[in-house]
């Protein structure tokens, strides 16, 4: 029962800044979430579809493969996630500057 919390407060944790980030750029959450865990595709993300993609969360976390989350192996992950969003922010913004440069040539 610890590890399930455990897991499903690592999902949450480090499931929400990616979330957040889909929504703010434009991107279609709900889809994306549903393409990503629905993995029979009916439409709806079961129990079992759920908990295996934080399985897999988890397992990606605990790079040392001994079943825990260290502080270290947290404090990575959230470094990894911190450093995407920073990429996909740039990309976002050299976008719009893309956008707002050819509008003004017109």
């Amino acid at each position: 029962m610890k590890k399930l919390m455990m897991m499903t407060a690592a999902f949450a944790v480090l499931g929400a800044p990616v979330a957040l980030a889909d929504h703010h750029e434009g991107g279609d959450h709900k889809g994306k979430m549903m393409e990503k865990f629905d993995a029979d595709g009916n439409g709806a993300i079961s129990k079992e579809e759920f908990m295996k993609s934080s399985e897999d969360r988890f397992n990606k976390m605990d790079t040392d493969g001994n079943g825990e989350i260290s502080k270290e192996e947290a404090q990575a992950m959230k470094d990894k996630m911190r450093e995407k969003m920073k990429e996909r922010m740039e990309t976002r913004k050299e976008h719009r500057s893309e956008h707002s440069d050819d509008a003004s040539h017109e």
